[in-house]
C-alpha cells in the first residue's frame, strides 16, 4: 500500500525550514480547508514502459503487418527529432520516427490550457556557443537567430529572449534580484563568492593543450587534457572542500545549480560536470548579454513542436517498440501500435535508437545471422538476458527523478522586494521554485490569470528510493507538499489557484555521477550494435537540448554515411 505523509516525513521533505515552526498538522489542515480546485496526476505512460520492461507486450505474430523503410528512429524526444531533421535536411526521406507517447517531445513536452502553453520539463536554451554549430543552424532555420551583425555576432529574435526581470531569490523574507545570494552576507561570504566566480571565469576561458576549449557545448568537443579529465573522478562537493569554498551562501548556490541542471546534489555530481555548469556557457550575441537565454511559454516544447511540424508524416506516436534485432544486412523492429491495438514489424536497413539508453537492455537483441531471424517476440527476452556486455554498460548510469507541477492562478503572485520574475526561487526550499509561463507575453496584465511551472528534483535519496517515493505519493500528498512550499513564498497563494496538474518523471534525466562523463561506461554506451546506432543525451551525461540534438545528429550522420556509401 502507498505510504501516506506523516508529519515527520512531510517536514523532512520540506527541508525543515520555516515550516518546522508551525505545527505540521495545523498547516496541513489549513491547506486542506482552502483547496477548492481540481488536482490531476498526469505524466508519461509508465504502464506502457513497464510492459516493455517486463516483457509483457504481445508477440509479433507471423501474420503481423510488415512494412519497410531504410531508417527507423526509435524515440521522439529531442535526439530522435533532431536525427530526423538532419536526415530530411540532407535530402534523405526514407525514414520514420516511432514514439511511445501520444505526443513527441520527451523531456521537452508541453501542455496548454485556456491561459497559456506551459512546459513539462526543459524550459530554456542558453545563447549558442561558438562551437554549437548545430544549434545555430537550427535556430537560424526557425528564426530564433535572425542574422549576424558587422562583427559576426548572432542577432536573436527579441521576442524569444527572456524578458526582464529574469530571476529573483527569496531570502530572509524578501525577494532580491538574481539567484546568487546577496542579502545578509558576511564579508567572508562575499569574498568567497568573488573568488568562486573568478575561478569559474578562468575555467571558462581555458584552452587545453589540444587547442580545444576546456569546457565546451556539446561536451564531446571539450579538451581531453588529463588535468581536466581528472575532475570527473571526484565529486563537486569534494572539489568545493579542496578549494576551501565552505561558506553557506556559496555552498547553497552550487547546490541549487546542481539540482537545477542535474537533479542531483554536489555530492553525487562529478566536479567536471559541476564546473561545466558555470564554465561551459560562452554564447554571445549582438543584442544580448552573455548568460542570456531564449525561452517560450511552452518552454522547449516550442522547439519540439517546430520539429514535429517539419517532420509531418514521418512520426508514428503510440508505437511501443518491444524488440530490435540487428542482422548482418539490416534490422527488424517489432512494435505494438496502441491506437490500432495490433503488433507490427518494420524491416529496415538501420535503426537510430533515440530512446533513453537504459531501455536498450530491454529492447535490443544481440546481432544475429540472417538465417536465424524470425518474427521476434517475447522469446527474444531470454536471448537478451544472455547478453552480459550490454547489461554491464549500465552499472554506473543513474537517472534523477523529478516532480513537475503546472499550476493555474487567478493572478500573478506578489511578494516583498523585487517584483515577479521569469524564474522565482526560495533559499529555504528543496524545490527549484517556479517559472512563469506568461512571462514572455508583453501584453499580460499583472492581475491577469497565469500558469506557473513548479520544479521539485528528487535529489536527497538514491534514485531508486526517490522513484519509489515519487510514485507512492498520491496527487493529494504532492499537492500538500507543493502548496506548503508555495505558501512560504507567497502567503495566501492557495486561494488564487484554479487548477494543479502533476507530472512525475521517474527517469527524468541522466545523472552525471562521479566518473561517468569521461569514464568507460559512456564510451561503451555510445558504440553502435551492428546496424543499431544510439542517440540520446544519456550518451553525453548531461540532459539538455544541445546534448540531445548533438547526439541525434551525430547518429544520423553515421547512418547517412553508410546509406550513401
Amino acid at each position: 500500500m502507498p505510504k501516506r505523509f506523516t508529519r515527520a516525513v512531510f517536514l523532512s521533505m520540506m527541508g525543515g525550514c520555516a515550516v518546522a515552526a508551525v505545527s505540521g498538522k495545523f498547516l496541513l489542515d489549513a491547506l486542506n480547508a482552502r483547496v477548492k480546485f481540481p488536482i490531476r496526476m498526469l505524466g508519461p505512460s509508465m504502464n506502457r514502459g513497464h510492459m516493455i520492461r517486463d516483457g509483457k507486450m504481445p508477440k509479433a505474430a507471423t501474420d503481423a503487418e510488415r512494412t519497410k523503410t531504410r531508417v527507423t528512429i526509435i524515440g521522439g524526444g529531442m535526439a530522435g527529432l533532431s536525427a530526423g531533421w538532419w536526415l530530411k535536411r540532407n535530402g534523405f526521406a526514407d525514414f520514420k520516427i516511432l514514439e511511445l507517447e501520444n505526443e513527441v517531445g520527451g523531456n521537452s513536452s508541453f501542455g496548454k490550457n485556456g491561459i497559456s502553453a506551459y512546459p513539462w520539463g526543459a524550459h530554456y536554451v542558453p545563447l549558442a556557443n561558438p562551437e554549437s554549430e548545430y544549434v545555430r543552424m537550427f535556430f537560424q532555420e526557425l528564426g530564433v537567430i535572425q542574422g549576424v551583425d558587422a562583427n559576426g555576432l548572432a542577432i536573436y529574435n527579441d521576442l524569444y529572449m527572456c524578458h526582464d526581470p529574469e530571476e529573483r531569490l527569496l531570502k530572509d523574507g524578501s525577494f532580491q534580484e538574481g539567484l546568487v545570494p546577496r542579502r545578509g552576507l558576511q564579508p567572508s561570504d562575499k569574498q568567497e563568492m568573488r573568488r568562486f566566480f573568478e575561478v569559474m571565469k578562468r575555467y571558462r576561458e581555458l584552452v587545453g593543450r589540444d587547442g580545444k576549449p576546456g569546457f565546451a557545448i556539446p561536451l564531446d568537443l571539450s579538451s581531453q587534457d588529463e588535468e581536466l579529465i581528472a575532475l570527473d573522478r571526484i565529486s563537486m562537493a569534494e572539489w568545493m572542500k579542496q578549494n576551501k569554498f565552505l561558506g553557506k551562501p556559496i555552498r547553497w548556490y552550487v547546490d541549487y545549480c546542481c539540482r537545477d541542471d542535474y537533479g542531483s546534489l554536489p555530492e553525487h555530481v562529478s566536479a567536471w560536470a559541476g564546473i561545466h555548469y558555470f564554465a561551459g556557457r560562452k554564447g554571445v550575441a549582438a543584442n544580448a548579454e552573455m548568460n542570456s537565454v531564449v525561452t517560450w511559454p511552452a518552454g522547449n516544447g516550442f522547439l519540439a513542436d517546430k520539429l514535429r511540424e517539419m517532420l509531418n508524416g514521418k512520426i508514428e506516436t503510440g508505437s511501443a517498440v518491444f524488440n530490435v534485432s540487428s542482422t548482418e544486412t539490416g534490422a527488424t523492429v517489432s512494435l505494438f501500435d496502441v491506437k490500432e491495438n495490433a503488433a507490427k514489424i518494420i524491416e529496415c536497413d538501420y535503426v537510430i535508437f533515440a530512446a533513453p539508453r537504459f531501455l536498450a537492455r530491454h529492447l535490443v537483441s544481440p546481432t544475429r545471422r540472417d538465417e536465424t531471424v524470425s518474427s521476434p517476440g517475447i522469446s527474444a527476452h531470454a536471448e537478451r538476458s544472455q547478453n552480459e556486455p550490454l547489461q554491464e554498460q549500465f552499472e554506473s548510469a543513474q537517472y534523477a527523478p523529478w516532480m513537475v507541477a503546472n499550476i493555474s492562478l487567478k493572478r500573478v503572485p506578489e511578494g516583498k522586494g523585487v517584483g515577479l520574475a521569469w524564474d522565482n526561487v526560495s533559499f529555504s526550499s528543496r524545490s527549484l521554485g517556479y517559472v512563469v509561463a506568461t512571462h514572455q507575453n508583453i501584453t499580460t496584465q499583472r492581475d491577469a490569470p497565469t500558469v506557473i511551472t513548479y520544479y521539485y528534483p528528487m535529489a536527497q535519496d538514491e534514485p531508486s528510493e526517490s522513484r519509489r517515493i515519487l510514485l507512492e505519493r498520491t496527487a493529494e500528498d504532492w499537492s500538500q507538499l507543493i502548496l506548503a512550499d508555495l505558501e512560504k513564498m507567497h502567503n495566501g497563494i492557495t486561494a488564487e489557484i484554479t487548477a494543479m496538474d502533476l507530472w512525475p518523471w521517474g527517469h527524468g534525466m541522466i545523472r552525471p555521477s562521479v566518473g561517468y562523463i569521461w569514464g568507460e561506461t559512456r564510451k561503451v554506451m555510445k558504440n553502435s550494435m551492428g546496424n543499431v546506432y544510439f542517440a540520446h543525451s544519456d550518451m553525453s551525461g548531461i540532459s539538455n537540448f544541445e546534448e540531445a540534438q548533438y547526439q541525434g545528429i551525430e547518429a544520423a550522420k553515421q547512418v547517412l554515411a553508410r546509406v550513401m556509401s
